[in-house]
């Protein structure tokens, strides 16, 4: 039966962020301020009110993100969305991100743990004293469970644990069986030679191509056992000596999936021991990663590192229970029964395998064989929750660097200031020490040869301080070079975004540069493979008047992924025809599964796009059918692309814009489960600039649709000569509530590459607030 809500239900439901509240568990009272985005400013007198009011102010805007994420942790979120839910708990029920968090939690210093006790107190006390919830719990017929402690630590797992490498690892084992061991080596040849390194800066890569044809031999041969078995971003700093201030500038953007609400909230937090503004994860105390303490400025991209190991476990069924084979020896298997409850069907009932690689994630161990996870945020508890408190209290890029040697899931890229004039690139985490046989594969469990060797020691980890080049760029391309001793991943993105940025700052004259080009940046939509595709299309024969027309209109671009002109849809929708022929060329009946979006597949099809990039670079055949060249491959997908578009666009090219299909497409969780709800849940749509080769993010997948799938979930401009200089955006807004005015507001701005401030000084930010709120000890 439909389920009946209205706008004014929603509108119902808004919080009262106005009302003096008397809350137990302060110790002092505690203003809130929110400005006209909806953004809350607070200030405490301590460190403990602080983030008790931290975690009643994000409840207030994002309890129902915080309880999503939390049921999706715990492998719970078929309680809310049904049976469409049952095989997303499977996985995360049996990695066990609420297991490792209670660990984490009991490892963490009494400072961390207090930090994470007095953000739960807020948000239970939030739940307790508000007469209003989020649209959500009505709709689900549902009230929110108490916030435990170790639930932050599980939220922030969910959001960037499974960002990893071993669904790849499953998916290429399944080509290798498919196509055979050569065929699969000769499309993944790793880091195209000639591409920026992030260190040193303005470095290139030299290395030899991959070659992993031994080990991929090696996984054919084992192969039998998969018949059982069934993540972008930009950052850079720039020294002082390219500013007008004399200070540096730190700007970036992290790239993901457009959630909704936005994956992160804004938040600003000051007591006397600290300040700090950024961007947090509802759910976990502080602000982590895209953020400006007092002193030190820092922004994050994805490390790319392989931390992801997938080990094939022998099991049995022994006298006293299941047994896994280690060197020769069987080892009790530890075995948790699981149940998943299911909205409107019956209980799923399942058993969590766990050896002392991890837990099962793949296939079935009564079956006698199964595939484990080694993960470092999945095997142990470790102190990371004091490296984002300690994080947040560093006084330079120094002790940035110090806080973060506790830092372990994700490895991340982090470029960094300080208002001491350093600049530059830190590389940090937990990233295992093991031979490069890992990456290609799932490795047999049971030899004891593919065993892991602790950890890269922290100061070895590849970073660059202050270096002569006057810059540092991290957009998830090789952060090393081939020298380097350790094994720390085997795919990278290419260097289009980060030669980009590079060629802006390059052009910077010293001692100029202000936020306002560090925008400028951000809004860069030139495409390096557009360029490389489109000179090579300008040089065929067109098969037809149309295609005639379209290279007419070709010849007049200069590259930019602009929402208003034609030709980014041109290119597109060409390149996905020879992308797509290509695809299936390469991987036979492999191709669909690709091109459908299977997971682990997406790293396969990059590979053969970068591949393809080469090659029309080169003018080099090699990777066609046997009698095509690039230039009948280009000429006929072409003719196909724009009859695609005449169809969708109409015969008028000149009325064609990469806008009109290039969109957002933001869906609320609930909106497929309750469909009659939709118009009201979901925010609105914003056409966008860009692709995935640009710094201004835009990616799309292969099917047919250009809407946005990955783009800048945040945007941030820091500059520590002073603050208040600084600026943020997000694609959506503060607020959950789809009544709120700060639903969506920041969309049509973040479209735009338009930034609001981010403000800093507390005189301004009291007398411009739209609400205050205090929060009172109780009586």
């Amino acid at each position: 039966m439909p389920v009946q809500i209205t706008e004014d239900d929603l509108k119902a439901v808004l919080p009262d962020v106005t009302t003096t509240m008397h809350l137990p568990g302060l110790d002092k009272p505690v203003e809130i301020y929110r400005d006209r985005w909806g953004v809350p400013h607070i200030k405490a007198e301590n460190e403990d009110d602080l983030f008790f009011a931290q975690g009643f102010a994000t409840a207030q805007d994002r309890l129902w993100h915080m309880d999503f994420d939390r049921h999706r942790a715990l492998g719970r979120w078929s309680e809310f969305a049904g049976p469409s839910g049952i095989n997303q708990d499977r996985l995360l029920r049996a990695a066990g991100m609420g297991r490792t968090a209670k660990l984490d939690y009991e490892l963490a210093s009494p400072e961390a743990k207090a930090m994470v006790d007095a953000y739960t107190a807020g948000v239970n006390a939030f739940i307790e004293t508000s007469n209003t919830l989020p649209i959500e719990y009505k709709i689900l017929d549902q009230t929110p469970e108490q916030w435990e402690n170790w639930h932050c630590l599980a939220v922030y797992k969910m959001r960037n644990t499974l960002l990893g490498t071993f669904e790849p690892k499953l998916f290429r084992t399944r080509l290798v069986k498919a196509l055979g061991a050569e065929k699969v080596a000769e499309l993944i040849k790793g880091y195209p030679s000639g591409h920026l390194l992030t260190v040193p800066p303005g470095a290139v890569y030299e290395g030899p191509p991959l070659d992993g044809l031994d080990e991929l031999s090696k996984a054919a041969e084992e192969a039998n056992w998969i018949n059982e078995v069934d993540a972008g971003s930009n950052g850079w700093s720039i020294s002082g000596t390219l500013t007008q201030s004399g200070l540096p500038l730190v700007g970036g953007d992290s790239h993901r999936g457009l959630d909704t609400p936005s994956v992160y909230y804004q938040v600003h937090l000051s007591c006397p021991d600290f300040t700090v503004i950024g961007h947090s994860v509802p759910g976990m105390p502080g602000a982590l990663h895209f953020c400006h303490s007092e002193y030190v400025a820092w922004g994050m991209t994805h490390g790319g590192a392989d931390t992801q190991d997938l080990f094939i476990e022998r099991f049995r069924e022994g006298a006293n229970g299941r047994e896994y084979e280690f060197k020769g020896e069987w080892r009790p298997a530890e075995v948790l029964p699981e149940t998943i409850e299911v909205r409107g069907a019956e209980p799923v009932a399942l058993d969590v395998t766990i050896t002392h690689h991890g837990p099962v994630v793949a296939g079935d161990p009564a079956s006698g064989v199964a595939v484990a996870i080694s993960d470092p945020g999945l095997i142990a508890g470790s102190l990371w929750v004091d490296a984002a408190r300690d994080a947040m209290r560093a006084k330079s890029v120094a002790e940035l660097h110090a806080a973060l040697g506790n830092w372990t899931d994700r490895v991340n890229n982090y470029a960094v200031a300080d208002v001491h004039g350093n600049f530059g690139y830190l590389h940090e985490g937990k990233i295992p020490i093991r031979g490069e046989a890992n990456g290609w594969r799932a490795v047999p469990g049971w030899t004891g040869e593919y065993e892991w060797n602790g950890y890269i020691p922290h100061d070895e980890l590849p970073k660059s301080i202050n270096p002569e080049s006057g810059y540092a760029i991290t957009c998830n391309q090789r952060v090393t070079g081939h020298d380097y001793p350790y094994y720390v991943g085997l795919y990278f993105t290419p260097e289009y975004r980060a030669r980009r940025i590079q060629t802006r700052i390059l052009e910077l004259e010293p001692g100029t540069a202000t936020v306002d080009d560090m925008a400028r940046i951000h809004a860069e939509r030139i495409s390096n493979p557009a360029r490389i595709f489109t000179e090579s299309l300008l040089r065929i024969t067109p098969l037809d008047e149309d295609s005639a027309q379209a290279l007419a209109l070709m010849q007049e671009w200069d590259y930019s992924m602009d929402r208003d002109l034609a030709q980014p849809l041109i290119y597109a929708q060409t390149k996905t025809q020879v992308i797509r022929r290509l695809v299936e060329h390469r991987l036979g009946d492999m191709a669909a599964a690709v091109l459908s979006g299977v997971a682990g597949g997406d790293a396969h099809l990059r590979q053969i796009v970068i591949g393809m990039n080469t090659a029309i670079e080169q003018g080099d055949n090699a990777m066609l059918p046997a009698g095509r060249d690039w230039s009948g491959v280009l000429a006929s997908g072409l003719q196909r692309a724009v009859a695609d578009l005449k169809k969708s666009l109409g015969g008028d090219m000149s009325k064609w814009q990469w806008g009109r299909l290039h969109h957002t497409q933001p869906q609320h969780p609930l909106a497929p489960v309750f469909p009659e709800l939709a118009e009201l849940l979901n925010p609105p749509s914003v056409s966008v600039h860009g692709d995935g080769d640009t710094p201004l993010a835009g990616s799309y997948a292969l099917n047919g649709s250009f809407i946005a799938s990955g783009m800048s979930v945040n945007r941030y401009i820091h500059d520590p000569s002073d603050w208040t200089k600084s600026r943020w955006i997000v694609p959506l807004g503060a607020s959950g509530h789809p009544a709120s005015p700060h639903y969506a507001d920041q969309a049509e701005m973040w479209s735009n590459v338009e930034y609001i401030p981010q403000l800093w000084d507390w005189a301004q930010i009291a007398a411009e607030a739209e609400s205050r709120q205090q929060l009172e000890p109780a009586d």
